[in-house]
């Protein structure tokens, strides 16, 4: 009998240690601490990628200029200049003409002109200017396809969840740039036709899917809908505050962070215990080098930690990090 109260005895006292280490608030300083170490590694090898590869691609450098912009609304000193440079650079090669001269480079990749829109909002510490907007509006709304949708860039529609889910995933990303940049005759009647062609979707298996949802609810104004959709989000979270890029995978930072920047955005307080969790998670995996080991994205590297799907998990878990702080530049 006293082996079996000593047992018991056991196993309370670690699940209070186990409850007390979760519920612990992770502090400001902390926090601002992690994404202080991630910044110089997405610095580094995001300015590699422009030098190298010089594209303005839909995983890399609007997430580059996405997090440098949101750290300077955060006080974080020399972000802001090093992402209107990066930023001014991605407005020029979206604007060339492309190789065979037959478009606009960002026709091509219209995933990553949404990303600089709404990396890039109006009040922020590093605006979009107007006229590369306008430009990227019509972009947008140009390609986007008789059935509503839009057709996912680059190498997206490779990756390890169906092709029609990342397809989704684009048009509304889409639609909430198009949203943010304004509204029109053009945009909302791209507004009806893609969202007729959403009705149609089945329930997604990626983190990001349920995230955008929340996303393009809130800014249309579908207030019913958007908590709904944050309470089926909150239901996929691992016990280790993580979530994971496709629901049922291990968690990883790219999807924990999707996660806590689509919940933070509409509202959901630092209180919360699922923000408390992410937070958790983010702040205890982070690598020395600053980043977040992430798996591949794609069908055929999903097994193996890739470079592009850890630089592309640093940003979000950087840009979700700092959705939790308070807002000190303009």
């Amino acid at each position: 009998m006293k082996i079996i109260a000593l047992t018991i005895l056991l196993v309370l006292n670690l699940s209070s240690t186990q409850f007390t280490q979760a519920d612990e608030r992770i502090t400001e300083d902390h926090i601002r601490n992690t994404i202080e170490k991630s910044l110089p590694y997405l610095e580094e090898a995001g300015v590699s990628w422009i030098e190298d590869k010089k594209c303005v691609t839909c995983h890399r450098v609007s997430f580059q200029t996405w997090s440098f912009n949101k750290a300077a609304s955060a006080g974080f000193p020399a972000t802001a200049q090093k992402s209107k440079e990066w930023l001014d650079w991605s407005i020029a090669k979206s604007v060339e003409p492309n190789e065979d001269g037959t478009a606009l480079s960002g026709e091509t990749n219209v995933d990553g002109l949404a990303q600089l829109i709404i990396a890039h909002p109006d009040g922020s510490s590093v605006p979009l200017p107007a006229e590369a907007r306008q430009q990227f509006v019509e972009m947008i709304l140009k390609t986007q396809l008789e059935d509503g949708s839009w057709k996912p860039a680059g190498q997206l529609p490779m990756q390890k969840r169906p092709a029609a889910e990342t397809a989704q995933v684009s048009t509304m990303w889409n639609l909430i740039a198009l949203h943010q940049a304004g509204n029109n005759e053009q945009i909302e009647k791209a507004d009806a036709k893609a969202k007729e062609w959403l009705a149609k979707s089945t329930l997604g298996l990626s983190t990001e899917w349920y995230a955008v949802q929340i996303l393009l609810a809130d800014i249309t104004g579908e207030t019913e809908r958007v908590q709904s959709a944050i309470e089926q989000l909150k239901s996929f979270q691992q016990e280790d505050g993580s979530w994971g890029w496709l629901t049922a995978e291990p968690g990883d930072a790219l999807a924990t962070g999707q996660a806590l920047y689509a919940l933070k955005q509409v509202g959901v307080s630092n209180d919360d215990p699922s923000i408390q969790k992410a937070i958790h998670f983010l702040t205890s995996t982070q690598a020395e080098n600053g980043s977040w080991s992430v798996h591949g994205t794609k069908a055929k590297k999903k097994e193996n930690v890739e470079e592009t799907a850890v630089y592309w998990g640093t940003a979000w878990a950087t840009i979700g990090l700092l959705e939790t702080l308070e807002k000190t530049n303009p």
